[in-house]
């Protein structure tokens, strides 16, 4: 497997840091355990999971360096104007393209001081410590529908999903649901999969420890985690490919 040896301490305190001194000047100044460490390390993650997963016969692969997301964050419509994200992250898709249907996001941050609420997409990943996320996280609502789509017209292969996810020890989160059933739906009221047409993703994710973070064994971890969600994966994929 590819050189990933796990994050570096200096790596996570960097992002410590950050944190607390989110400013430019600040990020000049420390820059070079960012270029010498955590981007390499996100790279050599990228690539060693890559091939975890294809060992595994899972269909998801990335680019060391185009599937890295950046570490400046986009202020131009946001009041929040902090110039840098506090965290490092990349995803695996079945194309390599970075924001594909279907998809593994890894991110990397330290672990929180204190105990939070569990993770909450719908409020931002940040903050929450360092995790891995599996499943469809989707921005055009053809997409969206089309998953609707396949849960409406095939309820029992859907429960079969949900059922293959709880026996894994994973649990689908929030999904951050629409209030009504969405249009061309309103007759799934009342119905076994009314909650599951509600949504607008469909996302299994787990913690991480700064211990498994700092582990060459990260790979694995990973890709682990998207075994354990295959069915989801292929019921969604499925889905789209169909549309």
């Amino acid at each position: 497997m590819s050189g990933f040896d796990g994050f570096t301490p200096e790596g996570l305190d960097f992002l410590r840091g950050l944190a607390a001194h989110n400013d430019r000047d600040w990020f000049a100044e420390n820059r070079a355990v960012y270029d010498d460490q955590l981007k390499p390390g996100l790279a050599a993650l990228i690539t060693a999971t890559s091939e975890a997963m294809a060992a595994r016969g899972l269909p998801l692969a990335g680019d060391p360096k185009s599937s890295q997301f950046r570490l400046h964050r986009d202020t131009r419509f946001s009041k929040d104007k902090r110039p840098y994200k506090t965290h490092v992250s990349g995803s695996l898709t079945r194309d390599g393209e970075r924001m594909s249907p279907g998809m593994v996001y890894i991110h990397i941050e330290p672990e929180p001081p204190a105990a939070l609420d569990p993770l909450d997409l719908a409020e931002g990943p940040h903050g929450h410590g360092p995790f891995a996320a599996a499943g469809f996280y989707l921005d055009e609502r053809a997409d969206i529908d089309a998953i609707r789509r396949a849960i409406a017209d095939d309820p029992d292969g859907w429960a079969a999903v949900e059922a293959a996810l709880t026996t894994k020890g994973l649990t689908l989160d929030d999904g951050a649901p629409v209030k009504r059933l969405p249009k061309g739906f309103e007759d799934q009221a009342g119905k076994p999969v009314e909650a599951a047409v509600k949504r607008t993703r469909w996302i299994v994710s787990q913690s991480l420890t700064e211990d498994q973070v700092r582990s060459s064994d990260l790979p694995e971890i990973i890709a682990d985690l998207v075994a354990r969600a295959r069915p989801l994966l292929d019921f969604g994929w499925c889905a789209l490919d169909r549309a």
